[in-house]
This record gives structure tokens, sequence and C-alpha cells, in this order.
């Protein structure tokens, strides 16, 4: 291949490389979000079931969950002991996680996402001649 199909080729391999690496952040954030997920399930069902205090295995989960985050997320929870503040603190990390994925979801869909927009005074009226 030579000069422009060589450049087109070089493009669109680096285009691609660009849409996997963004897919694999944004994979990433949903495993953290689907991590976060299931512990605050299990300290929603703690608090229902009026239990005040964190266990040692919950406290250890936890810990674990907070080691694969981001260290921004992960300086959202607080040193917490009870079940209340675990819960608090977990949904201060989800919202940090939520932020960057989505950035990554808007900035996808407004590459992709086509135009669908009507003309003012064209379409409507022909509906509306249609519908009365």
């Amino acid at each position: 291949m030579q000069g422009r199909y060589r450049d087109a080729w070089a493009d669109a391999a680096g285009a691609q490389a660009a849409l996997w690496e963004r897919r694999r952040l944004e994979r990433g954030y949903r495993e953290r979000l689907a991590l976060t997920d299931e512990l605050l399930g299990r300290l929603e069902r703690k608090n229902l079931a009026g239990e005040h205090d964190l266990d040692d295995d919950l406290r250890r989960e936890i810990a674990l969950a907070l080691v694969e985050l981001p260290a921004r997320a992960r300086g959202r929870f607080p040193a917490a002991d009870t079940v209340q503040t675990a819960l608090e603190g977990m949904f201060a990390v989800q919202e940090e996680l939520l932020v960057p994925l989505r950035r990554m979801l808007r900035r996808e869909r407004l590459v992709c996402s086509t135009w669908e927009g009507t003309v003012h005074g064209g379409d409507e009226r022909r509906l509306a001649s249609r519908v009365g």
C-alpha cells in the first residue's frame, strides 16, 4: 500500500485501538460499579434487618473492594464502624465512579448518534393533517 491508502489504514487502526481502549475503560468502571452494587445490597439487607455494627467478613470484603477502586473513589469511603456509615460511604464511592462513566457514555452518544431533528413548520404540519 502506498501514500494515502497506507495513511487511511493507519488512521483506521488508530481509531479501532482507541475504541477498544475506551470500551476496556468503560467495562472496568462497570465492573467496579457491579462490585459496589453487590456490597450495597448486602449493607442494605443488614440495615433493614436492624443490624448496626459491621461484621468482620463484610469489613474484609469492603477493604478488598476498595483496593480495586481508583484512588478518588477509594478516598470517598470513610472509616466506617456502622452499617449506616458504610452505606453512605459506598453511595459516595458510586457517585465518584459514575462521573467518568457518564462522561464516556455521553461522548460515545454524541459521536455515534444520528441527527434526528425536524424542520419546524414542515413535518409537524404534514403529521397534523393526517391526524386531524
